[in-house]
């Protein structure tokens, strides 16, 4: 599965697993299981995103904050989502050569009638 960023190393990386063995059980268990820099597809959505935050609710659920971007996907407008539960998300790859990505900043009319014409071209 694919980075979007590198990894921490050295220094970084020791500040990073510092700070993740200062949160909270449950946080720091997320923050080991899904690393801040692999990409991650939405499973409900298959929106490919990057982690913002880590967001705990006041009934003790704890669920991420993410960016779903033009570098990554084809939408309408680009967004941070909030309330994505850990079991919705998974590693992916990066897009594919071929794949169209951008933020064209329309309409959601328009925005299915390009992933309409998308998926007509799709090989079977």
């Amino acid at each position: 599965m694919a980075n979007w960023t590198d990894p921490p190393t050295g220094e970084k990386l020791a500040a990073y697993e510092a700070w993740v063995a200062s949160r909270p059980t449950r946080v720091r268990e997320l923050c080991e299981q899904f690393p801040p820099w692999k990409l991650y597809r939405i499973k409900s959505s298959r929106h490919r995103v990057i982690i913002y935050s880590i967001d705990e609710m006041e009934d003790g659920e704890v669920g991420f904050k993410v960016d779903v971007t033009g570098e990554y996907n084809l939408v309408a407008f680009e967004r941070r989502v909030f309330g994505i539960k850990p079991e919705d998300l998974e590693e992916c790859d990066l897009p594919g050569l071929h794949e169209p990505l951008g933020s064209a900043n329309m309409s959601i009319e328009e925005a299915k009638a390009a992933l309409d014409e998308h998926n007509k071209r799709k090989p079977s």
